[in-house]
């Protein structure tokens, strides 16, 4: 019995799930009066197939009590809400109105407080027990005055709704039809058979065999707006899916016309003073041939355009329709703006492979180009050669002005670096105060001039912090590629060990 329990506990689970996901889809969409009725019947029904989730799943008493408290918070309202469904829908009423809603929802509500309060007067329930049965407890409660009432008036709620979609078929109302009729009549009728077989055999089994039968009738009622359209699902899918979506969307049908398109679509095309028409993508981009090609290609592509005086970056992906070999003659195209991820993907990249503080190449994307030159030049039989920078006395400068003092003057370099050097050169932080620069197309002695010059311009600079005037100057290494080097690696070598050489001579020196 204890695998019965687990698969009638997951069996109401779900049921709470679907009815909690419907509840809120139709909320979200509540424009139309049913609509919004419809999303509260739901909730209430899962509220009340919660509570005998956790009654059947209680242990004593006073916690099955607790949690058929919480049943009453949504079951006295399921009847009136599924008849005023009914009546809306049907558009037997149009809307309701305060007096009869008031009329409506009197005994509900009434309902609601006197379960709420029934410890002081017993009207609803006058006992409370415990039955078991095959292994299993359950709940048993002996039932007051107000009971009867409730019931008769849920049962009259009922039948009262299948009427309602009987009289709206025969009227033909809100356009059903047969199919319609079937589908809300057994949801309707489904309610009413277990709240029968409660009356009939409650005294025997002392199971709640509406909560048993509520789900199907939700699975009923979610097989009609599925496959009928109840509720204008299909309408509601396509406005969100289709005309609200940020993605601009083009159907492209047989010969590359253009069936439907979206609102994204029409901003994105108005950008380039292109109007969408029902034409051949043909006529409607022949001013714009690179985006053209990328309309009648049956593969994604990028592209990019101005908007508003800045570059906007765009992901145009296909969609094939229908048949896949007939991929071609139906498709569809959907634009969306990538901008921002490009912006962010760019600024990843930066913090990746940029040293924050000197706004040079860090360490590793250093090395990578450095490696990727050396190759290029060793390929092409062209001049490489590399510098190798220390700050001097970058020690003194720390511990006599402190570290945020050294990271200004850290910056310093970076800036003078950035702007000495051609940018087809690549520069770099590869440590604590030591820089590099891979110089291009440029043999030793010519290395040596622009080191020399740049030592120059590095001494002319002066760093302020606060009111501390810093003097800078640097201490360079030079190597070039030649015969005996094999790859960066020797170049770095030896331009480490020149720079060596510029310390021991007394720094503010070029050495190669």
């Amino acid at each position: 019995m204890n695998t019965v329990k687990t698969l009638l506990s997951l069996y109401l689970l779900l049921a709470v799930i679907l009815a909690q996901f419907f509840s809120a889809y139709f909320f979200s969409k509540g424009r139309a009066s049913y609509r919004k009725a419809f999303s509260a019947l739901v909730m209430c029904i899962s509220v009340y197939l919660f509570g005998y989730l956790m009654i059947i799943n209680s242990s004593n008493l006073q916690e099955m009590i607790f949690w058929n408290g919480i049943q009453y918070l949504g079951l006295p309202f399921i009847s009136v809400l599924w008849l005023t469904v009914a009546l809306l829908y049907t558009r037997t009423i149009y809307s309701l109105k305060i007096r009869m809603a008031l009329l409506l929802y009197a005994v509900p509500v009434l309902t609601f407080f006197i379960r709420l309060t029934n410890p002081w007067h017993h009207l609803f329930y006058t006992a409370w027990g415990m039955r078991e049965y095959y292994g299993n407890v359950s709940l048993y409660m002996e039932r007051g005055p107000w009971y009867y009432i409730n019931i008769t008036y849920t049962i009259l709620c009922l039948l009262l709704t299948v009427i309602v979609y009987f009289i709206g078929c025969l009227k033909n109302k809100a356009g059903y039809t047969k199919s319609h009729f079937l589908i809300f009549f057994f949801a309707s009728l489904l309610p009413l058979i277990g709240i029968t077989m409660i009356l009939l055999f409650f005294d025997e089994w002392s199971i709640d065999y509406s909560a048993l039968i509520m789900p199907v009738s939700l699975l009923i009622i979610s097989y009609g707006i599925l496959k009928h359209d109840f509720l204008e699902i299909r309408t509601l899918a396509r406005e969100a899916i289709f005309e609200n979506n940020l993605a601009g969307m083009v159907v492209l049908g047989p010969g590359n016309r253009i069936v439907d398109y979206n609102k994204a679509a029409e901003q994105f095309f108005a950008a380039m003073n292109i109007v969408l028409s029902n034409n051949p993508i043909e006529r409607v981009l022949k001013q714009q041939p690179k985006l053209l090609e990328i309309f009648q290609s049956d593969s994604g592509r990028d592209f990019s355009m101005i908007i508003d005086g800045e570059e906007r970056y765009f992901e145009i992906d296909v969609v094939p329709l229908g048949d896949f070999q007939d991929r071609s003659q139906r498709m569809l195209k959907s634009i969306r703006d990538v901008t921002e991820e490009k912006k962010m993907q760019e600024k990843l990249k930066f913090l990746a492979t940029t040293d924050s503080l000197s706004g040079l190449y860090n360490r590793a994307e250093f090395m990578s180009l450095a490696k990727r030159e050396f190759a290029w030049a060793q390929t092409n039989n062209e001049d490489l050669a590399l510098l190798i920078m220390d700050l001097d006395n970058f020690k003194v400068i720390n511990d006599t002005f402190g570290h945020a003092a050294g990271d200004e003057a850290i910056r310093e370099i970076g800036n003078i670096i950035k702007t000495s050097f051609r940018k087809t050169d690549i520069a770099g932080r590869i440590g604590g105060e030591e820089f590099a620069v891979v110089l291009k197309n440029a043999s030793l002695e010519e290395a040596k001039l622009v080191a020399e010059k740049f030592r120059e311009t590095v001494a002319t600079r002066k760093v302020f912090y606060g009111k501390q005037e810093i003097s800078l100057t640097v201490s360079i290494g030079v190597a070039a590629m030649h015969d005996d080097v094999n790859d960066i690696e020797d170049i770095l070598k030896k331009a480490d060990d020149a720079l060596y050489r510029a310390k021991a001579m007394g720094r503010n020196r070029v050495a190669t």
